[in-house]
């Protein structure tokens, strides 16, 4: 008996440890590569594996429900002769998202999973041109038990970051 009281109180002094671990581990806004809050951001790495230079083009927002804190993101990702882009969430299965640029007629996507959209054909839809002459950018994600989240992004500085992106990759 008394062995196991004492494995149990062992148990649960790691449980508490592990419970108290600093938040700032598990941050989105500590991991180098998402730059600034708010701010469009174009990264470039070479694939250790293929040789080849993979680019993103990325904004963020970190978002506070009052039980938990997260982020939403907006990535550019290029995809052979085209261009993705990507509404990801640190939480949630993901039902489907729509973007609206300005007062512009939105677009909807259901190609959706576990925390993310995607748009495919970036640079062949009207979005590209939208997200060049726009001001801002409404997103929303509607989940499959969470309900719907909408957040707005700007568009300033992502011409310029998606222009430096597509030299960076020639």
């Amino acid at each position: 008996m008394m062995r196991w009281t004492a494995s149990v109180a062992v148990l649960v002094a790691l449980l508490a440890g592990v419970i108290s671990l600093p938040a700032t581990a598990a941050d989105p806004k500590s991991t180098p590569d998402f730059g600034p809050e708010g701010v469009w951001t174009a990264s470039c790495d070479i694939d250790r594996m293929t040789d080849l230079k993979t680019c993103r083009l990325l904004i963020y927002r970190m978002v506070d429900d009052g039980q938990s804190t997260g982020y939403l993101a907006l990535s550019v990702i290029p995809t052979g002769n085209d261009y993705h882009l990507f509404l990801t969430s640190s939480q949630g299965l993901v039902q489907n998202c729509a973007l609206r640029v300005d007062r512009q007629p939105r677009a909807e996507t259901q190609i959706a999973t576990i925390a993310m959209c995607m748009f495919p054909n970036f640079v062949g839809s009207r979005l590209l041109d939208q997200f060049k002459n726009g001001q801002t950018i409404l997103a929303r994600l509607n989940f499959v038990r969470a309900g719907r989240r909408d957040i707005d992004f700007t568009l300033n500085g992502f011409s310029r970051a998606f222009d430096d992106m597509v030299r960076s990759l020639q």
